[in-house]
């Protein structure tokens, strides 16, 4: 289930560090450009509303609002997808054991992969147009299930000593359920677009279409292990929700009765901590999904992993190897240049010496 994220990660771990925070880098800049692009929106959708509120003409307010809703897409079909993918790109090279570089990240706006680049953030858009409306519809029919299975139990907790406690209970189960299920809509869908991602940059010369018809090949590879590697990645994430709804939820309640400073520090802490793990998380499926597409979802045995990790550990008994030789090189070459010196000095002073006596004599 967890093997292929075990070999992505043996496989990237002389960069590991590297590629983690070129990945954090690239994360914070599509963050400030999506605040940034996004600013806007808020006050054009509050014009538009108090447009309708006052019944006053709403031309101007419906330009504002597309105009507005307009700005982040631009930015996400020229700038975003190219740092998605360069990100990406950043990550296979690191994995397939090339060494990476900060350009890297940028590498997609080069001239020849930038303007096919194009149509595969058109294709990326309505992929995110499809999971927020599938988002929607299975949030509304989750809720829906759950406002009703609310309703048939609430008679009988209504009648417990303990009515308020199964009540959070309740909510905080149900909302936690109900992200792990949409998980698996986001999920499929980040798998997806990572794979014809990948597909472009190993290949930038085939079209858009044939590269997401290759990404959709890439799940359905007939070597039965999709679904294994898929379960892991959900049970990865959902240590992420878990930890980040219901454990901080209750922490949040339970620090109500104490000091509110302590009581701030401590869901400080809880969130830092969840934003770490969270990160992981992601960064290691990333790693998983990247690694799964290279070996196209061939089965891989323990002696593989085993494998690369002997690969590596040679690396570096090389690297320190290669590393004593150096020095012994150096310092043997430095005692053969001072034993030199020595040799001459004393064959000066020999020399001095000799001539003064044959003056003495003479």
């Amino acid at each position: 289930m967890f093997k292929f994220h075990k070999l992505a990660l043996q496989n990237a771990k002389p960069q590991n560090a590297k590629i983690l925070l070129f990945t954090i880098v690239s994360f914070i800049i599509l963050f400030a450009l999506t605040v940034l692009t996004f600013i806007p929106v808020q006050p054009a959708i509050y014009k538009f509303l108090m447009s309708m509120a006052m019944q006053q003409p709403i031309g101007s307010a419906i330009f504002t609002l597309v105009l507005s809703l307009l700005i982040p897409l631009v930015v996400f079909i020229f700038v975003g997808y190219q740092l998605i993918a360069g990100t990406i790109y950043t990550i296979d090279n690191a994995i397939n054991k090339d060494k990476v570089k900060f350009k890297d990240l940028f590498s997609i706006f080069k001239k020849g992969k930038y303007a096919k680049s194009l149509k595969l953030s058109l294709i990326t858009l309505l992929f995110i147009i499809i999971i927020l409306i599938l988002n929607i519809l299975i949030g509304k029919l989750l809720q829906l299930g759950i406002v009703q299975l609310f309703t048939a139990l609430q008679g009988p907790l209504s009648s417990s000593d303990h009515a308020l406690g199964w009540s959070l209970t309740f909510q905080i189960i149900a909302a936690t359920l109900q992200i792990f299920i949409l998980s698996f809509v986001y999920w499929f869908f980040a798998i997806l677009i990572i794979n014809y991602t990948l597909s472009f940059v190993k290949n930038p010369s085939v079209g858009a279409w044939s590269t997401v018809k290759r990404g959709f090949k890439a799940i359905k590879n007939g070597n039965k292990t999709w679904f294994k590697f898929y379960l892991g990645i959900l049970l990865l994430n959902l240590i992420v929700i878990i930890l980040a709804n219901p454990v901080s939820q209750l922490i949040s309640i339970s620090t109500g009765s104490i000091s509110q400073t302590v009581a701030m520090t401590i869901i400080y802490i809880v969130s830092v901590i969840v934003i770490i793990i969270r990160l992981f998380v992601y960064y290691t499926n990333l790693l998983a999904i990247i690694q799964y597409y290279n070996k196209n979802g061939e089965k891989i045995d323990k002696s593989e992993i085993t494998k690369a990790k002997t690969s590596e550990q040679s690396n570096q008994t090389d690297k320190v190897t290669n590393s004593v030789n150096n020095t012994t090189e150096k310092t043997k070459s430095n005692i053969e240049r001072t034993s030199d010196n020595i040799q001459d000095t004393a064959k000066e002073k020999s020399s001095d010496v000799k001539d003064q006596i044959d003056k003495k004599n003479d």
